[in-house]
């Protein structure tokens, strides 16, 4: 099939709403807020092409008999293409785009046999210029919810119509699409298991070595230091002894929160084991871990604590960009800075010498 670039026209009207003297823009569907989370639960945007939904767009291109065929994502203010048949482009203007329209309706299949004659598309630049859509035939992907994400549609340059048999086979392949999609979202969500600590819903061990892993090749590509804190509770088995494990709990759970407030969005908290937790801080020398490691002690020493005060100790490590050590020398360093800490009294921050 041959190659159309169907990009943004050049220099394009500026567009109105919809229904104002035909124009493009397809209204919001109700649900427009849920229906963008479910579309992020997938985290499908701008990834790479993938057979599994080629082979959907070849088909239904091959079925309908049209030169285009793409699978189309609907975000807040764009079309993104995950797969896509005779066309160069990647993405469209979400309000340039056909596929926003066939969402607010997601039972059922939106047909355009010829564009010019159609009120909502007939000024589009899609059709007034290049590419001179014609045909266009949308069939929603629809979440299990309900939520209608995007659309596996078929385009050509000419009018046409569909079958029956070729609209029923259009819309199989959108539900086979969407099953491809579910089995995406599953596997996420089972690996986002695997890498969740169940008590504390934080990172667990598991993720802080992969993630430990990635900003360590990260260290020297960027030039820029790598910190890492290493926290424990003071005296925690005592006051599991007093207060029992449940009481215990609550004070983990407690503590997370506490942390997170003092971290950066991209920084990483993982419970490292038992009542010990380790920070991955990016892009953070020495100086920088410090103060951030004293502001987790301070809102853990000055929070109002139902029981008993609570407090605890923390290591500092840094790794700088020109290091020649292991990764693992990072845990070392920033444990035994930790060791110092609760030796030197508790309550208190300590920093290993960079490296």
């Amino acid at each position: 099939m041959a190659t159309e670039d169907i990009g943004t026209p050049d220099a394009p009207p500026a567009p109105r709403a919809a229904g104002a003297g035909g124009g493009r823009a397809a209204p919001l569907p109700a649900n427009e807020a849920e229906r963008i989370a479910a579309l992020m639960e997938f985290e499908l945007l701008d990834t790479s092409s993938e057979q599994s939904y080629d082979d959907m767009t070849m088909l239904a291109a091959m079925i309908c008999n049209t030169p285009m065929a793409m699978i189309s994502l609907i975000e807040t203010d764009r079309q993104w293409f995950k797969s896509r048949v005779g066309l160069e482009a990647t993405e469209l203007p979400r309000e340039l785009a056909f596929c926003p329209h066939a969402i607010l309706h997601p039972d059922q299949l939106l047909l355009v046999p010829d564009a010019t004659q159609d009120s909502r598309f007939a000024d589009n630049p899609l059709v007034t210029g290049g590419p001179n859509v014609r045909f266009y035939a949308g069939a929603p992907l629809v979440t299990p919810e309900g939520h209608a994400i995007g659309t596996l549609c078929v385009v050509d340059r000419k009018p046409q119509s569909l079958t029956e048999g070729q609209q029923a086979a259009l819309q199989a392949l959108a539900r086979q699409t969407m099953v491809q999609l579910e089995l995406r979202r599953n596997l996420l969500a089972s690996e986002q298991r695997n890498l969740t600590d169940a008590l504390t819903a934080t990172a667990n061990r598991r993720a802080f070595t992969l993630r430990l892993h990635a900003e360590w090749k990260r260290l020297a590509r960027h030039q820029r230091p790598l910190s890492l804190l290493m926290i424990d509770v003071d005296h925690f088995k005592r006051f599991n002894d007093r207060f029992g494990h449940p009481a215990g709990d609550l004070v983990l759970m407690r503590l997370v929160k506490l942390i997170g407030g003092a971290l950066r969005e991209h920084d990483l908290l993982a419970r490292y084991g038992g009542e010990e937790f380790a920070v991955i801080l990016p892009e953070s020398d020495a100086t920088a871990a410090e103060a951030v490691a004293q502001r987790v002690r301070g809102a853990v020493a000055n929070a109002i604590w139902p029981l008993r005060a609570v407090t605890v100790s923390v290591g500092v490590a840094t790794a700088l960009p020109t290091t020649t050590q292991e990764m693992n020398s990072l845990v070392i360093a920033a444990d035994e800075a930790l060791y110092a800490a609760k030796g030197a009294g508790r309550d208190q921050v300590q920093v290993a010498p960079a490296g």
